[in-house]
C-alpha cells in the first residue's frame, strides 16, 4: 500500500478529506518521509513545563497538553508516538541529529530555532510575565521593580526566558536551577523573588499554589508564539499536521484540550 494509502485506512473519512485538500494545494513529493513510511513519530519534550509537558515520576508517562495534541493527531493519522526526553539547552541540536521528529511542550518560536527545523502553524500567543510571592504583586510588576541588584531572579537554562532575563534584567542577581519544576517552588518559598516565565505558566502556579501570583503587568514585554518544532526533513508532517489543525475535528480537539488544561494568553 502506499504512504498516502495507509494514511487514509488509518485516519478514517476526516485525514481522507484533509489528505485531498493538501494533494490540491501542493505538488507530491517525490521521496517518502520517515514518519509516514515507518507509521510511527519520534516526540522530543523536556517534562517539566506545566501545563504543557509533564513527565510523571509515578507513572513514568508524560501529560499535559501539548502531549495530548500529539497523541490525538497520532491516532487521527494512525500512527504511533513515542515520546523521549530533551532538555532546553539541548533541544535544538537533539532535533537536527535526528534524536526525534518533532519537538513538543510549550515550545516558543525563535529564528535560532527556525534555522534548524520547521515550525507549525502557532496555536497560542502570549507574553512573558513574572511569577512572584503574593505580598510582592504590587512591589515586582515592571521591569524597572525587578531589574534591580536586591532581586533575584530564578532561571532554567537554554530556553528563550533565559534570553530575555540575560538581557533584560542585568542589574538583578540570577539563580541557576537544573529543573524548570524547581523554580516555583522556590520563589514561593523564598529561595528567590521572581520566576520570568510566559502568562500560562504564571497563571497555571497561581492556581496551584495560593503563595503565588502572576502579576498583571501593564507595560507590553516580549510577545510570541507558542508551536511545534519538526525536524527538516519531514516536510510532510507540519502540512498535515496545519491542515489537521485547520479542520473543525482539530480545532475542536484543540479547544477542548486548552480548556482541560487551563491553556489562554
Amino acid at each position: 500500500m502506499s504512504k498516502w494509502g495507509w494514511i487514509v485506512v488509518g485516519g478514517g473519512v476526516l485525514f481522507a478529506s484533509l489528505l485531498t485538500l493538501w494533494q490540491t494545494e501542493q505538488p507530491r513529493r517525490v521521496q517518502a518521509k520517515n514518519v509516514f513510511a515507518t507509521k510511527k513519530i519520534v516526540v522530543g519534550t523536556t517534562g517539566d513545563y506545566k501545563p504543557f509537558t509533564y513527565l510523571n515520576r509515578k507513572t513514568n508517562e508524560y501529560e499535559g497538553f501539548d502531549i495530548e495534541v500529539i497523541r490525538s493527531f497520532a491516532k487521527t493519522t494512525g500512527i504511533d508516538v513515542e515520546f523521549v526526553p530533551t532538555t532546553w539547552p539541548t533541544l535544538s541540536a537533539d532535533l537536527a541529529s535526528g534524536k526525534f521528529d518533532m519537538v513538543v511542550g510549550g515550545v516558543t518560536k525563535n529564528i535560532e530555532r527556525e534555522i534548524i527545523g520547521d515550525f507549525t502553524s502557532s496555536y497560542l500567543s502570549f507574553q512573558k510575565t513574572p511569577l512572584v510571592r503574593k505580598e510582592d504583586a504590587k512591589r515586582l510588576a515592571s521591569i524597572e521593580q525587578i531589574n534591580r541588584p536586591d532581586v533575584t531572579i530564578g532561571l532554567n537554562p537554554g530556553g528563550t526566558n533565559e534570553q530575555f532575563v540575560r538581557k533584560t534584567f542585568t542589574k538583578a542577581n540570577i539563580v541557576m536551577y537544573e529543573q524548570n519544576l524547581d523554580i516555583p517552588h522556590a520563589v514561593a518559598s523564598g529561595e528567590v523573588d521572581v520566576m520570568i516565565t510566559d502568562t500560562v505558566e504564571a497563571i497555571h502556579y497561581e492556581a496551584l499554589d495560593k503563595r503565588l501570583a502572576a502579576p498583571r503587568i501593564q507595560e507590553k514585554w516580549i510577545p510570541a508564539e507558542k508551536s511545534y518544532l519538526v525536524r527538516e526533513s519531514e516536510g510532510d508532517v507540519v502540512d498535515v499536521f496545519n491542515l489537521w489543525m485547520q479542520s473543525h475535528e482539530g480545532q475542536e480537539e484543540m479547544e477542548q484540550l486548552k480548556e482541560k488544561w487551563q491553556v489562554a494568553s
